[in-house]
């Protein structure tokens, strides 16, 4: 009965953590909201009931805010603090699942795929999906146990069950259906297997000649200025853009004050005292410490050897006295109040045994209120009398903000920071903002210029552009010297020679490893492993794309290969290759069915 209890009453966070890609289809009924008439024949999503329209099935803001609300939920369960970047997480998260899953539904409908009650009931007690698997309530050390949860079948206390049962029905059969539908055509041939086991398992042993782009940089012109409006003229339509703004930041950051640190320096030496004078260090560590990782074990820190404590702590700690209190001592993560307890010399190498309180540097409520106070009096001085006045008059430095986006979250130096791009795209070029408040700073932003959307000028993109046409060049270049280098060894008929003779390029010279843990020089390079797979010892390969240029190689020596331990990893291989290719046939199809979806996207008034 408390089996069956403990997982009724964890059924909702189960459903929500594991099964988040297929949720939003069991309510979709919630999701739809009500257009009226003129929306509907204009085919317009009113953004104060439709956050999203999605090939005409729309998602009210109220549905979208549960959804970013379950994301924070599953934070906080994590122990971790809710930050703006955290927020913005959510956000991102609960719309990409969003549209995937309305995308996904719709296909599972248009396909007309469901499940029989017959269908349930044999996944069920004979191919528990996962998140039942991962259930705790139906593992034994740590591990699915299956005749547990047969148990569990079987003697259903209630209704327990339904819920589960009614997902599996209407959500989680339709969609591995679906997938098996789109994955069906994929398959994994024993060659393939062989190759994979290849490249992890057998080492091929190598010579070469790695021709860098870096290495033919300084033999290459400089794009001249024909070259680069041609480019520009030719791929106009890669350099279109939306709606831009350039802002000016302050920014007043949530640090300690002079002050602050004072206080914390001044109940240092005042616990200091309280240890000299007879009061328990242990008692007082568990009362004042902040270092999570000692605050409950007395300050304890353990025996350890110089370089792993931060420097000051290090030093104030091994110039001390055993049994003596040291402190306050500053680090950047605050002051130490450290009892050295006991010293040795081990294998040659001193070591202390310490316990320590840790008092960081936080920031007051006074101190909160002061930069509350300064960025308020900030803005009405820069509303009243401009932005760059308010900056003499009150001594602050700006930070520049060029070519925000419309969807962009984050400002230079400040972080996430959402609200201010919203500011930035509804209010007058030259408006001065109110405070905008994050976890870490006050901010007053001004609006200094809007940029149209359409295609950038020159003078915005040429150095992209100079970059572009300089990367191709010197990948021609490279490839065409490590042509020569081929035609040289070929002719010579002894590549040891040729790779000793020149002094340009990075040689490899008996490398030997598994393919797929990449040369020295070359790194991972997928034509490198192409190339030596269909290559025989002997044989010269050349030139191959690397990541930094071209190489020729010379293949000396290939492993033998172990029947005997490929038989016992081939099933395994061959699961993880055919699941591996699944997947990216499923995340293609997924991004085709994105890229023809209409998609009305309205967040843009809410966040």
């Amino acid at each position: 009965m408390a089996l069956m209890t403990t997982m009724r009453n964890k059924m909702h966070a189960v459903l929500w953590a594991v099964l988040a890609l297929f949720i939003l289809s069991m309510t979709v009924g919630g999701l739809v909201g009500g257009a009226d008439i003129l929306d509907q024949i204009f085919d317009r999503a009113d953004p104060s009931k439709v956050i999203a329209r999605i090939n005409g099935q729309d998602v009210s803001p109220q549905y979208f805010n549960q959804l970013v609300s379950q994301n924070l939920d599953n934070v906080r369960a994590n122990g971790q603090q809710i930050t703006d970047r955290n927020i913005e997480q959510a956000r991102k998260q609960a719309w990409d699942n969003l549209v995937q899953e309305l995308l996904v539904a719709q296909e599972v409908e248009a396909l007309g795929l469901t499940a029989s009650d017959e269908e349930v009931i044999f996944h069920l007690q004979n191919h528990p999906p996962l998140f039942l698997q991962n259930n705790p309530n139906f593992m034994t050390d740590g591990r699915f146990d299956f005749a547990k949860y047969q148990d569990a079948i079987r003697n259903p206390q209630g209704n327990e069950w339904a819920p589960i049962e009614s997902f599996m029905k209407t959500n989680y059969l339709p969609n591995y259906k679906l997938q098996q539908f789109l994955t069906a055509s994929v398959v994994v041939t024993p060659r393939d297997v062989e190759k994979e086991y290849a490249r992890s398992n057998i080492n091929y042993t190598i010579n070469g000649i790695h021709v860098t782009r870096k290495a033919v940089s300084e033999m290459i012109k400089k794009p001249t200025t024909e070259e680069v409006q041609s480019y520009y003229n030719e791929n106009k339509s890669d350099f279109e853009r939306g709606s831009l703004r350039n802002m000016r930041v302050v920014a007043w950051a949530k640090e300690a004050s002079k002050e602050d640190t004072v206080r914390m320096a001044d109940l240092a030496n005042k616990i200091i005292k309280q240890v000299k004078a007879g009061e328990d260090f242990a008692a007082l560590a568990a009362e004042y410490s902040q270092d999570p990782g000692s605050q409950n074990n007395g300050g304890e820190l353990g025996w350890f050897e110089k370089g792993r404590m931060v420097k000051p702590f290090e030093e104030a700690a091994f110039n001390a006295k055993k049994g003596e209190i040291v402190g306050p001592v500053k680090s950047r993560f605050g002051y130490h109040v450290i009892h050295v307890k006991d010293k040795k010399t081990e294998d040659g190498k001193d070591q202390i045994n310490a316990a320590h309180i840790l008092l960081t540097f936080d920031i007051s409520a006074m101190t909160l209120d002061n930069l509350k106070e300064a960025s308020t009096l900030f803005s009405y001085d820069a509303q009243d009398y401009g932005f760059s006045a308010a900056i003499d008059s009150h001594h602050v430095e700006p930070i520049v903000a060029k070519g925000i986006k419309e969807d962009a979250s984050f400002l230079p130096t400040v972080g996430s920071l959402r609200s201010a791009v919203r500011f930035a795209f509804t209010d007058p070029v030259g408006t001065v903002s109110t405070v905008f408040e994050t976890d870490r700073h006050f901010v007053v932003a001004v609006i200094d210029s809007a940029i149209e959307a359409g295609i950038a000028p020159l003078a915005d993109v040429e150095s992209d552009i100079i970059r572009i046409l300089s990367t191709e060049k010197e990948n021609s270049l490279a490839k065409e010297k490590a042509g020569e280098i081929l035609i040289e060894a070929t002719t010579v008929g002894a590549f040891t020679k040729v790779m000793n003779d020149q002094k340009e390029y990075e040689p490899i010279t008996n490398d030997s490893k598994p393919l797929g843990r990449g040369f020295n020089s070359i790194g991972r390079s997928h034509f490198m492993i192409g190339a030596l797979l269909n290559a025989k010892p002997g044989d010269l390969v050349g030139p191959i794309e690397t990541p930094r240029g071209y190489a020729v190689v010379e293949l000396l020596e290939v492993a033998d290969f172990d029947s005997v331990s490929f038989a016992t990893q081939k099933d395994k291989i061959t699961s993880d290759l055919l699941t591996k290719k699944q997947n990216q046939f499923f995340q293609s199809w997924l991004s085709e069915l994105k890229r023809n979806a209409e998609i009305i996207d309205n967040r843009k008034y809410y966040f």
